[in-house]
């Protein structure tokens, strides 16, 4: 080295340099010995370097000289370019075709509806009626429970019930007997006033003839008296009309009061009622049992008192749900109808062809995945829920695009490049990559297909150089 440097190619890679450990090759060198030129040096050994150092030679480390040695291809290879030696290569070639991006996630089959059964009241368990692997419908009874003390307070609200509605009949019936009594006193009303007006006549023509003397005083005074009595009566009929109608009011109001009582008295008919349903747990829907959780003769608690342990559980089995979380970045790219192909591998049958049924339209904060479900049909019982699978989502993709092999792109920093064999000679090409999935890459601009892509050896081969190019099927 000796403070002299020699100038990297123009295209030359950037590389790690590791230093070589000293052999009995550099022991047995003595002052005195010729300086190699290190690029010359480079070219017949192609791994260590030979320097002067005063008293003798030794063995360095090449890091001050990362281009000179790792660029021996490079620099040898530029040089041929011109003059002579051709490098062999492996090349691939792009092809234009329709890319389908395909995503495989894992995936569990879970039953279109499942819940557990709790206990709503309180009492021991006289009865379970179902087993797991059961399959049951609509309303059947699964469970029994025992609640003597309910049963009494049921009979004791019944019983008050009957009472209440015996009242409110009695109090109807003193209301007719009212209604009856203000109609008798209006007839009464009705007869003294006819009356008094019969006197009142009688009144004025006795008066007529008392005033010609044609009958004594007496005569007159009866008519009078008479026609004063009836006034009064009407006045006494009149007030027992008013009584009759407030009596009537009265009885009206006990009426409403006793037929209030008997809705009292029903709604807690109704509860208990409700709460004696309870005791006897039915199937929510057509089902099969999927877990037992308790016997005969063991105590319950309602669910209201806190109690969270199910006395069943039970699912809906006849179609089934394939449930699968998508990644974040493939989120835009599934929707409803998207097509999917399910591998049910405990099955050991051929994937079978299905679409999106559903998606949560949301991502979950803590996975950063949103959630896909797929509907199946399981009227025939053959797949069981928890079931794994693995699911082909077909993302779609492009009619014509630009595949190469993905070990042909070359990344450095920001700028992304392959390299070409064209007419025997390396070509650098910076493209732009779309989708990759490490085994192909999509080239959105840079290639136009058909261009033979360097995959193997061009690590010694620059811009430029000469190459025979050897196709990687062959």
């Amino acid at each position: 080295m000796n403070g002299r440097t020699y100038p990297k190619t123009a295209n030359e890679p950037r590389t790690s340099v590791r230093a070589v450990p000293r052999t009995r090759e550099t022991q047995g060198k003595t002052n005195g010995a010729p300086e190699l030129d290190p690029r010359q040096a480079g070219s017949r050994t192609g791994s260590r370097v030979w320097t002067h150092a005063g008293g003798g030679f030794r063995l360095t480390s090449l890091i001050a000289a990362v281009a000179a040695l790792h660029a021996v291809g490079t620099v040898a290879t530029a040089q041929s370019g011109a003059g002579g030696k051709t490098t062999r290569v492996v090349v691939s070639k792009a092809v234009v075709q329709e890319l389908t991006r395909e995503l495989r996630l894992p995936a569990t089959l879970m039953p279109d509806e499942a819940v557990d059964l709790m206990a709503k009241t309180s009492g021991y368990v006289v009865a379970v009626n179902v087993d797991i692997g059961d399959r049951v419908r609509k309303d059947t009874i699964l469970v029994v429970i025992d609640v003597p003390e309910m049963v009494n307070e049921l009979h004791q609200a019944e019983a008050m019930l009957k009472a209440k509605e015996a009242r409110v009949r009695a109090v109807q019936a003193k209301a007719t007997k009212a209604q009856r009594m203000v109609e008798t006193a209006r007839a009464k009303v009705r007869r003294y006033e006819a009356e008094h007006q019969l006197d009142e006549i009688n009144l004025t023509r006795r008066q007529t003839l008392r005033d010609g003397n044609a009958i004594p005083e007496q005569s007159l005074d009866e008519a009078r008296s008479a026609h004063a009595i009836t006034k009064a009566q009407l006045e006494i009929a009149a007030a027992e009309v008013a009584g009759a109608q407030a009596e009537k009011l009265a009885v009206n109001a006990d009426v409403e009061v006793a037929q209030a009582d008997v809705l009292v008295s029903g709604a807690s008919v109704a509860r208990l009622r409700t709460l004696m349903g309870y005791a006897e747990i039915k199937a929510p829907f057509d089902g099969v049992i999927t877990d037992r959780l308790v016997d005969p003769g063991a105590f319950v608690r309602s669910a209201a008192e806190g109690t969270t342990l199910p006395l069943l559980r039970i699912a809906k089995t006849d179609k089934l749900r394939v449930t699968l979380n998508i990644p974040e970045s493939d989120v835009p790219f599934v929707r409803p109808g998207t097509k999917v192909q399910i591998d049910i591998r405990s099955m050991r049958e051929e994937p079978f062809q299905a679409t999106v049924t559903r998606i949560a339209a949301a991502i979950r904060p803590e996975t950063r995945t949103m959630l896909v479900e797929i509907d199946l049909d399981n009227q025939d019982g053959r797949f069981t829920p928890g079931m794994y699978a693995q699911v082909a989502l077909q993302l779609g993709g492009a009619a014509k695009a630009v595949l190469v092999p993905s070990k042909a792109i070359r990344v450095r920093g920001r700028e992304t490049s392959v390299l070409i064999a064209s007419n025997g000679r390396a070509e650098f090409r910076k493209v732009a990559v779309g989708y990759d999935d490490g085994i192909r890459a999509e080239i959105t601009a840079g290639l136009q297909g058909g261009e033979l892509l360097i995959t193997s050896g061009g690590n010694s081969v620059a811009d430029g150089t000469r190459v025979e190019a050897v196709l990687e099927d062959s």
